[in-house]
């Protein structure tokens, strides 16, 4: 059963891996949501990855190859602005369940279209295939946590959704090597992308059947909420960004996707471009030798940050970890200014503490909003939390763009740096009013107990 839909007889309270669950949850349950964890957050990296092999098979001029790229990116982003409060809003009303399955089985049928396309209108059409589906799959990798997790372990149970996505990035390159693979069996370059977008797509499709199997069934809804409307569900969600802390959370979503798409984006092609340029390396050697040592840094870096910041937020204020996170970040990423050789030994160890900090944020957002979502509308509040995240990635990966080629490479670091900077102060200046807020509700406790007595 979905967490937010539960009746008061519930067997047991179970752990995974130590952490309690919601009542209602179990160890397969939990299990599955993290197996369609690893899987979407592959996706999430996949096309970018396995695009440009496929620009270039379908002869695609070269310098029409970044538009079309740029182009289909920032439709998607739109999409998930458009759909993710949506995708939310409707998993309040049908459960999670079908939600997710049907993004993961969109996703994977855009997957294996994808190389089929004849034109670039057709690569656009099952490219909005890919998006949709990456909307509602993507919105309820983020609610079902909130649901499955109790309150004392959300942040170990999304630092644990953390690790599966950092896993999950893997999928991309395991997938990039397939075409080459697929060619030394004979096929021709075409044939070898097709075969290679099929294994992405049946993926998609394996994780839907696995999640349709293992994920927690809905039960009935209160005659109340099953009356309301999917606007007035929209609205719920909407609404509930009035509460500070769900507003904070959303600051949050903001910066730490902007995070991920800064480091995802920018670092990779500093050091290609430093390579061939300093260096005299071709690309691939520049990738190879230069990219992947330091990206596996900032991997690395992603899976300690995940069980550290997992532990951190369930042993203080949910507020106080976006605070640490934040602080981290703005440090981290205002550092990159001083970087004038990316390939100097010290830029490994920056790196590594990105990769800590980036996911430290991503966490304790995740965290705090699935705290302070209510029930009834918590897969819309999560989904206008994702909206917040879509803009961030959009800021990080278009304005970022501009930024690094019209100003330096450090710049989109810089950037992020100050907006976690912001954060940080807007998480410290909410801690200190709640604790004000908190000192002076415990007296009228204490005179509300004593007038009693």
């Amino acid at each position: 059963m979905d967490a937010n839909n539960q009746t008061t007889n519930h067997p047991p309270t179970k752990t995974w891996l130590g952490v309690p669950l919601a009542p209602g949850i179990s160890r397969n349950n939990f299990a599955t949501y993290l197996f369609a964890v690893f899987i979407s957050s592959g996706y999430a990296g996949a096309l970018s990855v396995l695009q440009p092999g496929l620009l270039h098979v379908m002869g695609i001029a070269q310098e029409t190859q970044a538009m079309v790229t740029g182009y289909l990116g920032a439709m998607q982003e739109l999409v998930f602005i458009l759909l993710l409060g949506t995708a939310g809003a409707l998993s309040d009303r049908i459960g999670r369940r079908p939600v997710y399955v049907f993004g993961l089985a969109l996703t994977g049928i855009g997957f294996a279209l994808y190389p089929h396309a004849g034109s670039i209108a057709q690569l656009v059409a099952f490219r909005l295939l890919v998006a949709v589906g990456s909307a509602a799959m993507i919105g309820m990798m983020v609610t079902v946590v909130a649901d499955y997790a109790s309150e004392s372990s959300r942040g170990r149970a999304n630092g644990m959704q953390a690790m599966a996505a950092t896993l999950g990035a893997f999928i991309p390159p395991i997938l990039a090597s397939l075409p080459r693979v697929f060619s030394g069996q004979g096929m021709d370059e075409l044939t070898a992308q097709q075969s290679t977008f099929a294994v992405a797509g049946a993926l998609g499709l394996v994780a839907a059947l696995v999640a349709l199997a293992g994920l927690a069934p809905r039960v009935a809804q209160t005659a109340t909420k099953a009356r309301e409307s999917l606007a007035r569900t929209l609205i719920g969600g909407l609404k509930a960004a009035r509460d500070p802390q769900t507003a904070l959370s959303y600051g949050a979503a903001f910066i730490s996707r902007g995070d991920l798409a800064v480091t995802g984006a920018f670092i990779s092609l500093w050091l290609v471009q430093y390579g061939t340029r300093e260096l005299g390396l071709t690309a691939s050697e520049a990738m190879f030798q230069l990219a992947v040592p330091r990206v596996l840094a900032t991997v690395a870096g992603a899976l300690l940050g995940s069980v550290m910041m997992g532990l951190i937020a369930d042993r203080t204020t949910r507020v106080t970890a976006v605070a640490m996170a934040s602080g981290l970040a703005a440090i981290v990423y205002g550092a990159v200014f001083l970087i004038h050789d990316p390939t100097a030994d010290w830029v490994i160890a920056l790196l590594f503490v990105m990769g800590i900090a980036e996911i430290s944020a991503f966490v304790s957002s995740q965290a705090l909003v699935g705290q302070q979502a209510p029930e009834a509308y918590r897969g819309a509040t999560i989904g206008f939390f994702g909206v917040a995240g879509a803009f961030g990635i959009l800021l990080g990966t278009s304005g970022g763009g501009v930024l690094f080629a019209k100003v330096s490479p450090s710049a989109p670091f810089v950037l992020f740096g100050v907006l976690n900077f912001a954060v940080c102060v807007w998480s410290l200046w909410l801690r200190k009013h709640l604790s004000i807020q908190s000192a002076a509700d415990k007296p009228s406790s204490i005179s509300a107990i004593a007038t009693s007595q």
